[in-house]
Formats: C-alpha cells, structure tokens, sequence
C-alpha cells in the first residue's frame, strides 16, 4: 500500500485527476451551450452523431492531455535525477580522500582524484586490476583482505580501520579505510566501496605535539636542574675564590683557576639548556641568522656526539635581516646539525662546515658535512615525513620534514646536494628583510 502511495504521489495523480475533471468541464459546457443555442430543432440522429463525436474529442483531448503531462514531468525528473547524479559524482570525484569501489571479484571498477593524488596511480592504469595490486605484500600474507572481508560479513561494515597502502612508486601510505557494500535496486550485493584517509599529515602533528610535550617537560625540568645545581655551584665557586686569594702557589693558583672554568661551562649549558627547552615565541622578527647559528652551534658543542665534531663557520658580516620566528630557524639548524654529526658517524675527523652570503637578495645558509652521503634512490624522499634512513629508535623521520616545512612557510627554499660516499650539502635561501 506505501508502495502505491508513494508512486501516486510522484506520477502527480491528484493533479492529473483534477485537471482532467476541468478538461471534461469545459468541453461539456461548451457542448451544452453550442446544443442549446444552434442544435434545437436538429433531428435525433444528428444528436446522436454529435454526442459520439463529444465523447471522441473528450478522450483525444485527455490523452493528449495526459501524454503531454507525462511526457513533461518525464524530462523533468530525468533532469532532476541527473543534476542529482552530477551533484554526488561531483562529491565523490573531489573528495580529498580516496575513494574506490570493487565488484565482487575483487577488481577495482572506479577511482576517483583523491585515489590519483594519495596513491599516483591514474583510474585508466588501475582500474580493472585487482585490489591486491595496492596492498602490501606483508599485508597480503597475514590475510588482511580475508579479516576484512570477514568483518563486512560480520557487521555490514568497516570504519576507521588502520593499515597501509602502496603508491605506484612503492610507497606504503598510512591510511584508515573505511569500507562498505554496494546494492542494486534488488537489493542484492554487487560490490563494495572503499574510502581511504591518508594519515600522514595527522600522525606527524600527532609527533610533533609528543614532542613539544617532551620538551615542555625537559624544559620544567631543566628550570629546576638550574636553580638545584646552580646554588652548589654558586658556593663552590665562591670557596674557590676565597681559595685563591689565600695561596700564592702558581699550581694551586692554576688548578683553581681551572675549576671555575668548568663551574662557568656547567653554568652555561644549563642556561643553554633551559633557553632551548623554553616555549617558543611563535612572533616572527627580524634577526640575523648568524647569531642563530652561533647559538645553535654553541649548544650542540655541549653534546657528547658533537665533543669531537669540528664546526667551521664562514659567516657573513655583511647579511641582511631576516624575517623569521628565531626558534623556528633555531629548531632547523639544530635539526640540520645533527643529521650531519649523526652522518659522520665513524669518521676520524668530523667536521661540518657552515656558511652564510648574500645571494641574488637571499640570505643563503650552507651546511656541509663530510659523511657517508645520500644514495641516490632516497634524495626525492628525505622531505618526506617519517622517511629515515636510520635505524629503529634512532629518528622519527619528522626532522627534515618539519625543517621543510618551516622553510617553505617563510617563502624560502631548502634544497639538497650528496654523492653516496662523499658527504652532503644541504641549501636553505631565506627571503631578507627590506
């Protein structure tokens, strides 16, 4: 009974039903009025023959009435339904995730331009091969389609599930998929739809909030390391004053100087520490990115990895200002710094050479270390968040993808230059201040 409900109310038959009582209206009326002013007087046959062609003209005029009705609220719902059709392909098409449906045989029948963007493969090289082809083979060997499979079967559905999947290249894309069945109007299972969300950008927020919580925390730390170590210290070099003005002896004159020295270098890396361990000003201001690179150079210098490591630095008296937020480019040099220390790793003379000019109106900054260098394969990647040549608790793979960003963000430019075997360079151009 909905059923035919619905459908009379679509096909618009109350409109058709009243209309056509107006139709029959109108043509009875004039039949009458024509009858009782012409055809008074006219014989029974012809009245006869008359109300025939009434009847007649009555039904040609419904059904064409009717037909023209029809015919117009056709077009009218065909344009209706089309408008629908491009309004959701139009969705789906733009949609920044990826999103693909698969017949029942596991073949991939559509592909839109989230699924060309995430994964590079274009729709006419991918579509009609088997989803397997966008899988990781490991993947494929723990029988994640079959558990997937399963779970469709199980609750009709798939959201949010966590896994990767490969680019054209090779690559494996973190990504949540979301899967779902396709019906027909018989309501049978003729596929099933896939939606993928790349997790790239949100698992390296998700690091860089980890991090800056670690630093906040060896920053609350470092205050308090501080203030503890730095009132001993205060006492000690006190006594070693009072020490000295009470000997004459050029040796115990010459040990005591040394152990101020190294109360004053204690002292100086716990305020380096607390500086740098400090909340960032997120202000951009205009600073010489030689005193930047003074300060992170003189940090590093307190690190056990960098006690051996020679900092040559060739910087320009004559740069310009740049326009930057000072922590941001401190956090890029420090970045930058320690992947060249960690590259030189074995090295008898590790050295990082670090220069500063002025260049076509940029500020140009050059680090350069003499370590084992880029292969090749990796140079179009190393940008790439949580790409690392490193082994497992040694790097995240956010550092340079961050220093990326960082650069970018500011309009400047940071590019690459190594030989496998023989040392890297890398090239940041800042934009100067006017």
């Amino acid at each position: 009974m909905k059923e035919i409900l619905r459908f009379l109310r679509e096909a618009r038959m109350g409109y058709l039903f009243f209309t056509s009582l107006i139709i029959l209206g109108v043509v009875f009326g004039a039949f009458e009025i024509i009858d009782q002013t012409l055809f008074k007087d006219t014989s029974q046959d012809t009245m006869q023959w008359l109300y025939f062609s009434r009847g007649v003209i009555v039904s040609l005029v419904l059904m064409v009435w009717a037909a023209w009705t029809v015919y117009n609220y056709r077009e009218y719902y065909e344009d209706q339904l089309e408008a629908t059709k491009m309004r959701y392909s139009d969705i789906i098409e733009h949609s920044a995730d990826a999103i693909i449906s698969i017949d029942n045989d596991n073949n991939i029948t559509s592909w839109n331009k989230g699924a060309e963007e995430m994964l590079d493969w274009q729709r006419n090289e991918i579509i009609g091969e088997e989803i397997k082809k966008i899988v990781p083979d490991e993947l494929i060997e723990m029988r994640e389609l079959e558990c997937i499979e399963f779970g469709m079967k199980f609750k009709g559905n798939v959201s949010n599930y966590e896994t990767e999947r490969l680019t054209k290249t090779g690559e494996k894309k973190l990504v949540h998929l979301t899967e779902s069945y396709i019906r027909n109007k018989d309501d049978e299972i003729v596929g099933r739809s896939q939606i993928l969300r790349d997790l790239t950008d949100v698992k390296m927020k998700e690091e860089q909030i980890q991090q800056s919580e670690r630093l906040a925390t060896v920053g609350h730390m470092a205050a308090g390391v501080a203030h503890e170590v730095g009132n001993p210290l205060t006492a000690i070099s006190s006594l070693v004053q009072v020490c000295q003005r009470k000997t004459d002896d050029e040796f115990i004159q010459d040990q005591l100087k040394k152990v101020r020295d190294h109360i004053q270098r204690i002292n100086k890396i716990v305020r380096d520490l607390v500086d740098f361990s400090r909340p960032s000003n997120m202000q951009s201001e205009n600073v010489q990115i030689n005193e930047i690179i003074e300060s992170a150079v003189g940090l590093l210098q307190h690190d056990a990895r960098c006690r051996d490591v020679e900092f040559e630095m060739n910087l320009s008296s004559k740069l310009p200002l740049v326009s930057c937020v000072p922590d941001q480019i401190h956090q890029v040099l420090v970045n930058l710094l320690l992947n060249s220390v960690d590259a030189m790793e074995g090295e008898d003379k590790p050295k990082v050479t670090i220069v500063t000019e002025e260049q076509d109106g940029m500020a140009k900054l050059t680090v350069s270390d003499i370590g084992k260098g880029i292969k090749e394969e990796h140079k179009s990647r190393i940008f790439e968040p949580f790409f690392t040549t490193k082994e497992v608790g040694s790097g995240t793979g956010l550092g340079l993808s961050v220093s990326h960003g960082i650069i970018n963000k500011i309009g400047g430019s940071i590019q690459v230059e190594s030989d496998y075997g023989e040392g890297t360079t890398f090239i940041i151009k800042l934009p100067t201040k006017n």
